[in-house]
């Protein structure tokens, strides 16, 4: 079986791809026994942007051009205020003070959280999603998003708890899933890339321990993204419509 008539294998190892970069990060930190939170947020950004680096080139060496991966202009609408204002409810939890935070790991952290953004939506919503279509739209949102939330058992590399790793990989899926339909129905991923980026940023600043607050906060944000899901599927797989999911170049 030929790996370019294999969507299913690029993707699986795409994935791979993605989980590299977080695991080096996370063996320099370990061995190197780094406990500040700027330097630990330095060496993950650098790996990141590596990453973003990798993909870029990959991409170019492929059969696709850049604005097939999802490099174009989309139009605003709606559905991005009910975003706007779930990431801005995260902040009714306060933020962080968590020892070793300060001016200088709010910058380095905004340099993560954009690499992250870009690598990661590079990978799922424009290598995987891409290369999937050729099996189905639908195929292509499920499939890239539940290696997306798979893909988030890196975690663990970075010595996070099992069970909120398990959580993550959820709300993982559930954001993937969003985010896939997004590229679906504007055949851009820009947008994605910069609410990635943002909430990542927002989880950060606001992260506490578990409280009855928090908790509410991620069950409203899981319900919203529940909600978007369904609105997207309705909107992108309307019941009467007659659409052909087998050429990809009618949606992509």
């Amino acid at each position: 079986m030929k790996m370019k008539n294999s969507p299913i294998l690029l993707s699986i190892l795409f994935t791979l791809l993605a989980i590299v970069f977080p695991f080096i990060a996370g063996v320099i930190i370990a061995v190197k026994n780094i406990s500040s939170l700027s330097s630990i947020t330095l060496i993950q950004f650098i790996a990141f942007a590596v990453g973003v680096l990798v993909t870029l080139w990959i991409m170019k060496k492929s059969k696709f051009s850049f604005q097939d991966f999802g490099f174009r202009k989309f139009k605003a609408e709606a559905w991005i205020a009910v975003i706007v204002v779930s990431e801005l409810v995260a902040f009714l939890n306060g933020i962080t003070d968590k020892d070793g935070f300060s001016m200088q790991y709010v910058f380095t952290l905004l340099l993560l959280v954009i690499a992250v953004g870009f690598c990661e939506e590079l990978i799922f919503r424009g290598l995987i999603f891409k290369y999937l279509s050729a099996k189905g739209l639908k195929i292509a949102i499920l499939v890239s998003s539940f290696l997306f939330g798979i893909g988030h058992i890196a975690n663990l590399f970075s010595g996070h708890d099992f069970l909120l790793t398990l959580i993550q990989i959820f709300f993982a899926f559930l954001f993937g899933l969003v985010c896939a339909e997004i590229v679906a129905k504007t055949k851009s991923i820009m947008f994605p890339i910069v609410w990635h980026a943002t909430h990542d940023f927002i989880a950060f600043l606001t992260d506490s321990e578990p409280n009855v607050l928090s908790v509410s906060i991620y069950i409203f944000h899981c319900l919203v993204l529940i909600g978007l899901a369904i609105y997207f599927w309705k909107a992108l797989f309307p019941k009467k419509a007659v659409m052909n999911l087998k050429n990809p170049e009618s949606y992509v």
